[in-house]
C-alpha cells in the first residue's frame, strides 16, 4: 500500500511539472508579444533599393513604427534570384519574429522550384500593394504598342525586353506578352530596377516591364513612355495609353508586395505586425505616397489567412502557366 501511494505521489509530482511547463511555455509566448521589439527587426528584400519593393518595404516599415513601440526595421537588400536568396538567408535565422521577408515572387518562384520555401515553412504577414504593370519605352523610339509588335514581328529576335530578375513575376509577365502578342524578343534580366532604368536611357535595352510607380518622374520628364497597361480599363492619367485587354491579351496580373515571417513565429507577434501594417496603409502619409506612385489602382490589403489562400492557388496557377511556356 505505501509502494502505491509512493508511486502516486510521484505521478502527482511529474504531471505538475509537465502542467508548469506548458503553461511557462504558453506565457512565454504572450511575454514575447508584450515584450517586442527589444531589438531591431530585419526585413531582407531581395530587390536592390530604389526599386518598387524596396521602396514599398521601407515606406510601410517606416510608419509600421508608430504602431510598435520602440519598433526599428533594419533593411537588408540581397539582389538575386527573384527574391529567393534574400528568402534563403532570412530562413536561416532563428523564428523569433525579429526577422521578415518582403517579397513580390513568392508565388512564381515557388512554382518554378527555385524557391525551396512552401507555406509550411513561411507565412505571409499581409498582402500590401497590387500594383499594375506598363511596357515603357524611351521617348522617340516607339510611339505604339502596334508599332512595337509589328516591328519585333519584322525583325525576329532584336528587340531586347527586359525585366528584373530570371524567373520571377516579371520575367514570366514578360514572357507570357512575347507569346500572347506572337513575337520573338530578346529577353533581358536586368540586375535591379535603377540598372535596368539606367540600361533603357542609354539605348542598351528596347523595352522594359516595370510599374509607373518607379518611373513616374522619367515619364513626366519625357524620357520614358509608356506603350501599353496590364489593365483591363484605361488609367484615368493615361488616358490615350491603351490596355492588355483591348488588345485582347489576357494580362492583367501584376506585381503584389507583401511580409512574411517564418511559419514558426509566435501567432501573437505575427498579429501584431499585420495589424501594423493595416494601420501604416490607412495613414495620410501612405496614400500620399500610393497616389504618387499610382498603386492606389487597385486594392492592395489582403490579411495573413486571406492571402495564404490566395497564395496556394496562385503557387497552382503558374505551374500550369509555366508549363505552357516553356
Amino acid at each position: 500500500m505505501l509502494k502505491k501511494n509512493l508511486l502516486l505521489i510521484g505521478f502527482s509530482a511529474l504531471l505538475l511539472l509537465v502542467i508548469s511547463a506548458c503553461s511557462n511555455d504558453a506565457g512565454g509566448s504572450e511575454d514575447s508579444a508584450d515584450n517586442y521589439p527589444e531589438r531591431d527587426i530585419e526585413v531582407y528584400v531581395g530587390h536592390g533599393p530604389g526599386g518598387g519593393t524596396d521602396t514599398f518595404v521601407r515606406t510601410v516599415t517606416n510608419l509600421m513604427k508608430d504602431s510598435i513601440d520602440g519598433a526599428n526595421f533594419n533593411i537588408i537588400n540581397q539582389e538575386g534570384g527573384s527574391g529567393v536568396i534574400a528568402m534563403q538567408n532570412a530562413m536561416k535565422e532563428d523564428a523569433d519574429g525579429y526577422t521578415l521577408v518582403g517579397d513580390s515572387a513568392y508565388a512564381v518562384t515557388t512554382a518554378a522550384g527555385t524557391n525551396k520555401f512552401g507555406l509550411d515553412k513561411v507565412k505571409p504577414i499581409a498582402r500590401i500593394q497590387s500594383d499594375t504593370y506598363a511596357l515603357q519605352v524611351k521617348n522617340g523610339t516607339f510611339d505604339s504598342i502596334d508599332e512595337l509588335v509589328e516591328y519585333a514581328k519584322e525583325n525576329p529576335g532584336e528587340v531586347r525586353i527586359a525585366a528584373v530578375g530570371t524567373m520571377g513575376i516579371d520575367e514570366i509577365t514578360a514572357r507570357r506578352f512575347i507569346k500572347e502578342a506572337g513575337v520573338d524578343m530578346n529577353y533581358i534580366p536586368a540586375e535591379g530596377a535603377g540598372n535596368m532604368h539606367s540600361d533603357l536611357l542609354g539605348g542598351h535595352i528596347d523595352v522594359i516591364l516595370e510599374e509607373v510607380g518607379p518611373t513616374v518622374s522619367y515619364i513626366e520628364e519625357g524620357e520614358f513612355k509608356p506603350l501599353v497597361f496590364f489593365a483591363e480599363e484605361r488609367l484615368e492619367d493615361f488616358p490615350d495609353v491603351p490596355t492588355t485587354v483591348e488588345k485582347g491579351w489576357e494580362l492583367i496580373d501584376g506585381v503584389e508586395r507583401y511580409l512574411m515571417i517564418h511559419a514558426d513565429a509566435p501567432q501573437e507577434i505575427v498579429d501584431l505586425l499585420e495589424d501594423a501594417a493595416k494601420k501604416a496603409m490607412e495613414t495620410d502619409e501612405y496614400k500620399e505616397y500610393a497616389a504618387n506612385s499610382y498603386l492606389d489602382l487597385r486594392d492592395g490589403w489582403m490579411g495573413s489567412e486571406d492571402f495564404t489562400k490566395k497564395l496556394e492557388e496562385d503557387i497552382a496557377k503558374y505551374e500550369e502557366i509555366l508549363a505552357e511556356i516553356e
